[in-house]
């Protein structure tokens, strides 16, 4: 199905709360959501592909990471949203990728994971100034390393100098993964290690809500697949309260699909709702069926973060068999979200692989419906991104900035991305 014909799908479902699959009922409502781009950049596009994206608190900066490839990571600045323009490079090694990005609470200050692609990769956080110290925006310098061996993914404190960082550093079969690691990044040439947090496992993700300074945690293996919830108001003990694990559950299969009920395996990443009481997880399957985004009750209702009780789900709009091999890699399957609250409306922006950044409806939580999709494949006839991926779409991940009231996404092929999500209905307008 071209790019056409599928926004056409979406639009249908929302003119008409007629869902495909089999996801859920009707809602009573018809779904409202609508994205609009504002600005693209294909960025100095070095070989390989970009990964996750992060926007600083105040909306004008946002930077990028990469995925294999000898990319490193961009800064960008989008004080024009129309305009998204790169202000520097910091390069890697191709032996070693950036896939993760996070800026500090303090201007000037962004970290990015680091992890080996082959024997001579190196593992750890190391920390840029771009204009905290003596460095500037235009001429960073690396000023500091965070010792956690290969790691994916991490996380700032939104109230302390603390960063976390997954350490699921012998894979996510492996029984000896802790958790997350923290850091004192007080002192940012010198961080100091303080120790570990969070059930064993191998932790994928981590996000914290900044009003309630609650850790929403992805397990993917290790011993423990499922989501966990973690209270880290003190930010150098953070405690468990509640998990809900995938253990004794089905897996995705041809069936469920079909039916649109959910699977259970491969739990990837969790984020929170900012007004009300829900989480939403998603699954990301690389092969055969695909993952999708479950919404969890963690005080909505009668679930809570000690008891997180799951009560609704969706696909992506057009999930179906993803094939056995490298060939057909993570085409359906959902990856990173936010959720955007607005008056009475919920939606949920997802940078979905091949589908493109997708916008579900989430305002009745027990039925999540997909409304609008924009295919994130301006300029792939001159981009360079890894081969592997397939042709693009190829978005990794999608982020909501409330101060500027916008959203700022990555794709692995082609680049950055602007939008305007709004809960006006889906009209193609």
């Amino acid at each position: 199905m071209n790019g056409a014909s599928r926004r056409t799908v979406l639009k249908l479902l929302g003119a008409s709360g007629v869902l495909g699959f089999g996801i859920g009922s009707a809602s009573a409502a018809k779904p409202k959501g609508n994205i609009k781009k504002l600005g693209h950049s294909l960025l100095s596009d070095p070989p390989g592909s970009y990964a996750e994206v992060d926007v600083r608190g105040d909306g004008h900066f946002a930077v990028l990471g990469s995925f294999l490839g000898e990319g490193g990571s961009f800064l960008v600045d989008i004080t024009n949203p129309t305009q998204p323009t790169e202000v520097h490079r910091v390069p890697s090694s191709e032996h070693t990728r950036n896939a993760d990005v996070k800026f500090d609470t303090r201007d000037g200050l962004y970290y990015r994971s680091q992890e080996p692609n082959d024997d001579e990769g190196v593992g750890g956080v190391e920390i840029i100034d771009y204009g905290y110290g003596d460095a500037t925006p235009e001429n960073p310098a690396v000023i500091g390393r965070l010792d956690a061996e290969d790691t994916h993914n991490i996380f700032c404190h939104p109230n302390a100098d603390i960063v976390y960082t997954t350490n699921a550093h012998g894979g996510h079969d492996d029984e000896e993964n802790t958790g997350f690691d923290i850091f004192d990044v007080s002192d940012p040439w010198n961080p100091t290690k303080l120790g570990e947090g969070g059930p064993a496992g191998a932790l994928h993700d981590l996000v914290i809500d900044p009003g309630t300074e609650f850790m929403h945690c992805a397990y993917i293996g290790g011993g423990l697949d499922g989501y966990v919830i973690v209270d880290v108001s003190t930010p150098t003990e953070p405690t468990e309260v509640g998990r809900f694990d995938y253990e004794g559950l089905p897996d995705y299969s041809e069936e469920r699909l079909e039916q649109g009920k959910p699977g259970f395996e491969s739990c990837h990443y969790a984020n929170y709702d900012p007004e009300r009481g829900l989480a939403v997880v998603g699954d990301e399957i690389g092969h055969g069926w695909p993952g999708g985004k479950h919404i969890f009750d963690i005080g909505w209702g009668d679930g809570s973060r000690a008891n997180p009780k799951h009560i609704g789900f969706t696909y992506s709009p057009n999930a179906e068999y993803q094939g056995d091999d490298d060939r057909e890699t993570y085409d359906w399957t959902t990856h990173n979200h936010d959720v955007i609250s607005k008056d009475d409306t919920t939606l949920l922006v997802d940078g979905g692989y091949h589908e493109g950044v997708v916008v579900y409806d989430m305002s009745d939580p027990t039925d999540p419906v997909p409304v609008d999709i924009y295919e994130t494949d301006d300029e792939a006839a001159d981009a360079n991104g890894a081969a592997w991926l397939g042709s693009a779409p190829n978005a990794w991940g999608a982020n909501y900035n409330e101060a500027r009231d916008l959203v700022v996404a990555s794709d692995m092929t082609t680049g950055i991305y602007t939008f305007k999500v709004t809960p006006s209905r889906n009209n193609g307008k």
